[in-house]
């Protein structure tokens, strides 16, 4: 099974973002590949935000099923 390009692993998402972070606090960031590398942590961003919140509906729903249990 293939995955889509929003279906990333979360540790390699988190790590992705890491490294980006780590790019910029160096202070030797290049304007244009700043830019690329802004665009693309706002993508890792969006996607282990909505990974996050994934997570966070499915521990309710099993909350909710254990207190009917």
């Amino acid at each position: 099974m293939t995955k889509k390009k929003n279906d990333m692993d979360f540790g390699r998402a988190f790590e992705e973002l890491e490294q980006i972070a780590r790019w910029f606090e160096k202070g030797e960031a290049d304007l244009d590949q700043g830019l690329v590398k802004f665009e693309r942590a706002t993508e890792l961003a969006k996607l282990l935000k909505g990974r996050l919140q994934q997570a966070e509906n499915k521990i309710k729903e099993i909350k909710m099923k254990d207190e009917t249990d």
